[in-house]
């Protein structure tokens, strides 16, 4: 009897310190305590031992170090909304194979709602709906377009405003999100037009997706 009451004492202690620090949830169940550390997408966790895992054999994550409580391992759309490296009529695509922390900031049945941010801040939105094996990245992608190559060639037509440049949105995620949402009938023409690329924006639209039946 003092044994099972030691075991149980012991397993308590554990749970309970693994819940104050940072630590992984393993696929098999296994609950690794320590300070977390991502490098060359793997996960370091410095413990009583120093323990790898990979990032495909995580079910959760708990960190102060990173935001967020899910893993994911992606080839990652990247996109530059940085004037300067922005090009007329010319979208920059780029790809990278990483592994991101996912922060669940909406929760509904039908889908979830993902945010992240790479090394350099910039920020990228997931989606997941029950029939997802994990999160799927919503794209999005910058350009310019107007009238500065047009005002060089023929510059008696495209004098003022007729040579402003604008920054405008390659709007990916609408493509995406209408693929999944497109037939409720709850969700009016507008929202599509005005969806942006913001969490607010994205969870008005999941809110009145999960009002359809």
């Amino acid at each position: 009897m003092k044994i099972l009451f030691v075991f149980i004492a012991c397993f308590y202690s554990i749970s309970g310190f693994c819940q104050k620090t940072d630590y992984i949830i393993k696929k098999t169940g296994d609950t690794i305590c320590g300070e977390i550390t991502l490098k060359n997408k793997i996960f370091y966790v410095t413990g009583a031992t120093l323990v790898e895992v990979a990032p495909e054999n995580i079910i959760k994550i708990k960190s102060e170090k990173y935001r967020g409580n899910v893993v994911v391992r992606c080839n990652l759309q990247t996109y530059a909304d940085n004037l300067s490296d922005l090009e007329i009529d010319y979208i920059t695509k780029g790809v990278t194979d990483t592994v991101l922390i996912l922060d669940e900031i909406y929760t509904t049945p039908k889908i979830n709602l993902y945010y992240a941010t790479n090394t350099y801040k910039t920020p990228f939105y997931f989606y997941k709906t029950p029939s997802d094996q994990k999160p799927v990245q919503l794209v999005i992608r910058y350009f310019l377009q107007g009238g500065l190559a047009n005002y060089d060639d023929d510059r008696a037509r495209y004098r003022g405003d007729r040579s402003r440049v604008n920054i405008v949105e390659d709007k990916g995620y609408v493509n995406q999100l209408h693929a999944i949402m497109g037939e409720c009938g709850k969700i009016p023409p507008t929202m599509w037009e005005l969806l942006t690329y913001r969490d607010y924006s994205l969870k008005q639209l999941i809110k009145k997706y999960n009002k359809c039946n």
